[in-house]
């Protein structure tokens, strides 16, 4: 807040105000809605109570005409279904004269409904005779009686009628005047209502504006903040509710953040000139990790190699003891370059050679065949990656082993890789070795953790070639081994991935 400011602090909540404006104005709605619910039904049940006495008497007339007729009937037919009917309307018309004056007043409608009542049940007494009379067959005294009840309707229908009519024209009065205290009751509870409306829609006007005035505030300050623009004043804290909250939390945030771009900027050159020496310091490990990797080759295989050419030397003649030196020298020729990679071709020549020289020393034991698809044998692969897994079934594989022994290699094209399969009939590997060599004794999840003393003490073998591999193309799925158990073989399959 500005020094010197003497704004007003609202101590109370947005939820608070919020629910006294919203409870304040349904409780007062329902109070006017309970007064007019109240006025209305008192109005409306005394408009009602005018016309009773009418429709009471229309029905009474009407089960007057009611009864007569079904005498009548029971008189011409003697039908048993007339003389029920009769019963069923003499019920019905004694309960109604129940509802009419019998006591002595001064009042005209009601000596006329005592008149009324007085010759009703004269009236029921002789159709009760004309019946007893019809079931007596006594026809002389039922006509007598029958006539007697045709009077007597004639005059209760007249005298019903003219009742009627006189407290029709009474009523009407009182409609008319009812009518006008609920018109006067309207237009009351109108003008309430409009009063009501009014002071409400001023209070929640008065209200929303001391909610939203601080949010507005708000708004137009984040707005600038979004655009970029940082260096503005704290926006000002106007009262003490939930907005209050905010605003303080986010001149905070303003202030955190000039503080965060501020340490920003000091940072972004010593990181980006740390990155770059990371990188480069990278470049060069993978660098000297392949070279270290492609130079480690088993000296004891060039002794033993030599050796056995000296013995069949001695035993044989020059040609094929030429043509052994021959192939030792195309070998070791290979390993002496100084490049990282060949073709797949190449390889597979130095496999050629590899496997002569192992034959010499081993009389032939070993078959050894190929399925190549010679369009395939020009793609790049890192140099050494098959003659150490050639090597590797030879020592191992054989190891002890009695019957024939085969190592076959297939080259093909499956989806996106050039599959390199190198299978041999020896004696297997177990999943722990083959976990050991996949992956270090790790899991597939965990992190790469290359390590050079652990090669220096394995030599070149199959965890060299993974390693090699993974470098060279960049990726994890670079080799499958797999064994199906104790002297059921074994079969490595590289995944190169093949460019067109």
């Amino acid at each position: 807040m500005k020094p010197g400011s003497k704004l007003h602090k609202f101590r109370t909540s947005i939820r608070f105000r919020l629910m006294s404006v919203f409870i304040g104005i349904v409780g007062v709605l329902l109070l006017i809605n309970a007064y007019n619910y109240v006025d209305t039904n008192d109005v409306i049940r005394n408009i009602n109570q005018v016309y009773v006495k009418n429709f009471s008497l229309n029905e009474l007339e009407e089960q007057l005409l009611n009864i007569q007729e079904c005498m009548k009937k029971y008189l011409e037919n003697k039908n048993t279904d007339s003389v029920e009917e009769y019963y069923m309307h003499v019920q019905s018309y004694e309960q109604m004269l129940e509802k009419l004056n019998d006591k002595v007043v001064d009042d005209g409608f009601l000596i006329m409904e005592k008149n009324i009542l007085n010759m009703s049940k004269e009236y029921l007494e002789c159709a009760e005779r004309t019946v007893e009379y019809k079931r007596g067959r006594n026809v002389e005294k039922y006509n007598r009686e029958f006539q007697k009840t045709v009077r007597y309707e004639q005059y209760l229908v007249t005298n019903i009628d003219t009742l009627n009519n006189l407290r029709f024209r009474a009523n009407a009065d009182n409609h008319k005047r009812m009518i006008s205290i609920l018109e006067y009751s309207q237009k009351v509870s109108l003008m309430i209502l409009v009063l009501v409306g009014s002071l409400t829609i001023l209070l929640v006007y008065v209200s929303t504006t001391r909610i939203t005035l601080p949010l507005r505030r708000l708004a137009a300050t984040a707005d600038i903040v979004t655009s970029g623009k940082l260096d503005i004043e704290p926006v000002e804290i106007i009262t003490e509710d939930e907005v209050g909250t905010v605003t303080s939390a986010f001149n905070k945030m303003l202030y955190s953040i000039r503080e965060y771009i501020q340490r920003i900027t000091e940072n972004m050159e010593r990181e980006r000139a740390h990155k770059e020496k990371e990188l480069l310091m990278n470049t060069h490990l993978k660098e000297a990790q392949l070279n270290y990797l492609q130079a480690q080759i088993n000296p004891h295989f060039l002794f033993n190699t030599l050796n056995a050419g000296a013995g069949l030397a001695m035993i044989e003649g020059a040609d094929r003891t030429y043509e052994y030196i021959q192939h030792v020298a195309d070998f070791y020729r290979y390993n002496v370059k100084t490049q990282k990679s060949a073709t797949l071709g190449e390889e597979l020549e130095l496999v050629d050679s590899y496997m002569y020289i192992i034959n010499v020393r081993f009389s032939n034991d070993i078959i050894y065949s190929k399925d190549i698809d010679e369009t395939l044998t020009d793609i790049i692969v890192p140099s050494m990656i098959l003659q150490p897994i050639v090597e590797n079934a030879v020592k191992h594989g054989f190891k002890d082993v009695s019957w024939e022994r085969h190592i076959d290699i297939n080259v093909c094209l499956e989806d996106d890789y050039v599959c390199v399969n190198v299978c041999d009939n020896g004696v297997g590997i177990s999943p722990e070795v083959i976990n050991d060599v996949m992956y270090g004794g790790r899991t597939e999840n965990e992190e790469d953790d290359f390590d050079i003393e652990e090669l220096k003490t394995n030599g070149v073998g199959l965890k060299n070639v993974c390693e090699r591999l993974r470098m060279f193309y960049d990726t994890e799925n670079v080799m499958e081994i797999t064994s199906e158990g104790p002297a059921m073989g074994t079969c490595i399959t590289l995944l190169i991935p093949y460019e067109q």
